[in-house]
């Protein structure tokens, strides 16, 4: 039974690829946000997933918004990873429904006392977000924000006592705060939500997008992305469990 799925499967893929001209001399440029920890599982499913369709690609990166601006408009060819429902802001861009990679909303800051749940229990603080991390954007609109454009920036601020709490990424706030010279004095109070992360293709690639969708499904149900997110944030953080 298993060994005729898998042939069924191989023969829906290489159907697939047929019905996409040119696409082994494809090379496709996705953007992503620079100096994003949590990237590296999701650019590292996607070289493996488009290597099996004999497609190249490049991976840039740039600011959170930049990185947007530039897939929505066509100048790449679509976004490694962005939560669920973006393409209802950025049209251009269409979603492949398979989840490759996963964050957590995770607060940060100097009290090691401080517990929190939940966006609302934000609301009377000062907090420090990235520009262009559109979860905590949205978590937080209406209180009181300060961004910047780096991690960097955004610990200086907490460090220096300008902001409360910081909203971050779990993988790219723990990493940062490992790597500054300060980090110890930071500590975690609290994972708000988890998102699901999605690849994006430019709607120029309209006709790739099944080939994608059945080829991340294959490694999704045999464990591939799972293993690789495993080991990647264990590298990254010392924490597998995240």
């Amino acid at each position: 039974m298993m060994l005729h799925r898998l042939r069924y499967n191989c023969i829906g893929l290489l159907l697939l690829l047929l019905s996409v001209p040119g696409m082994a001399n494809q090379r496709l440029e996705l953007t992503t946000v620079a100096n994003s920890p949590d990237t590296s599982v999701s650019s590292d499913v996607l070289k493996e997933a488009y290597r099996r369709l004999g497609i190249d690609i490049s991976i840039r990166g740039l600011g959170a918004s930049e990185a947007l601006q530039r897939s929505n408009s066509g100048l790449a060819d679509g976004e490694v990873q962005r939560i669920d429902g973006i393409s209802r802001n950025f049209p251009n861009l269409i979603q492949v429904p398979i989840p490759i990679n996963y964050i957590q909303g995770a607060v940060f800051s100097k009290n090691s006392a401080l517990k929190l749940r939940g966006w609302y229990s934000l609301r009377t603080f000062k907090i420090g977000l990235v520009k262009g991390i559109i979860f905590a954007e949205k978590g937080t609109s209406g209180m009181q924000v300060q961004m910047t454009e780096t991690y960097d920036q955004l610990i200086e601020l907490l460090l220096n006592d300008q902001v409360d709490l910081i909203v971050v990424p779990y993988i790219n706030g723990a990493v940062a705060i490992r790597q500054h010279p300060q980090g110890g004095q930071l500590h975690l109070n609290g994972i708000l939500e988890t998102y699901l992360l999605y690849h994006y293709l430019h709607k120029t690639h309209e006709k790739l997008v099944p080939a994608i969708t059945s080829t991340l499904k294959s490694m999704l149900l045999d464990g591939a992305i799972t293993t690789m997110r495993s080991k990647i944030v264990s590298d990254l953080t010392g924490d597998s469990s995240q």
